[in-house]
């Protein structure tokens, strides 16, 4: 009868053992070693939701696009300026109002602007470029900062983003911790910019 029952307790363990196929992970220097094991509970962020809504993100995307407008503005103008000088020389030389001296002087200067204005503009729209790169960098970095921080005792396993159409099609509306996320991100970034007004 003993023999039986350790029987059924080492299938039992068995058994039991087989749910998690992950091994615990040792955790700590040799001598204050600890056993952490894996959490199987996953969560996902709507990162179209979080990013939309972050302060900190609506804060630099409003710096942005206040020099995006500007840059526009200048460029217009430039680009007007230009189409204007163009319509001038146009006009004179259709009235027979230029020497050809004078019609091939003001060509190689109005190429010369528009050569100045191109690389301008392309200089511009590069340091725009760049700009909103750097901004999505710091939000990328910001997020991913702070749920190390709200993840640090590895309550979930995992932590996912998804998007409108991205790969999570149908999934546990208990799982999204986007509004969590969130508010936590707001009252850190809310924090920070007080602590530098100070």
């Amino acid at each position: 009868m003993r023999k039986l029952l350790f029987i059924a307790s080492v299938v039992i363990f068995a058994l039991a053992g087989c749910k998690n196929t992950t091994p615990p992970q040792a955790v700590g220097s040799s001598d204050t070693t600890q056993v952490r094991v894996p959490s199987s509970q996953v969560a996902y962020i709507n990162i179209d939701s979080l990013v939309s809504q972050y302060d900190m993100y609506l804060d630099l995307r409003g710096d942005y696009e206040v020099k995006a407008k500007k840059v526009e503005n200048e460029l217009t103008s430039k680009g007007r300026s230009l189409e204007k000088d163009v319509r001038d020389y146009q006009d004179k030389a259709q009235k027979g109002l230029m020497t050809r001296s004078q019609m091939a002087e003001t060509e190689e200067k109005l190429q010369k602007q528009q050569q100045t204005f191109m690389q301008h503009r392309d200089t511009a729209m590069q340091d725009l470029a760049e700009e909103e790169q750097v901004m999505l960098n710091q939000i990328h970095y910001s997020i991913v900062e702070y749920l190390k921080e709200f993840n640090k005792d590895y309550r979930y396993g995992m932590i996912i983003s998804t998007t409108a159409a991205g790969p999570i099609l149908n999934a546990d509306p208990m799982l999204d911790i986007t509004s969590v996320v969130l508010k936590g991100l707001n009252e850190q970034y809310a924090a920070e910019k007080a602590k530098e007004k100070k």
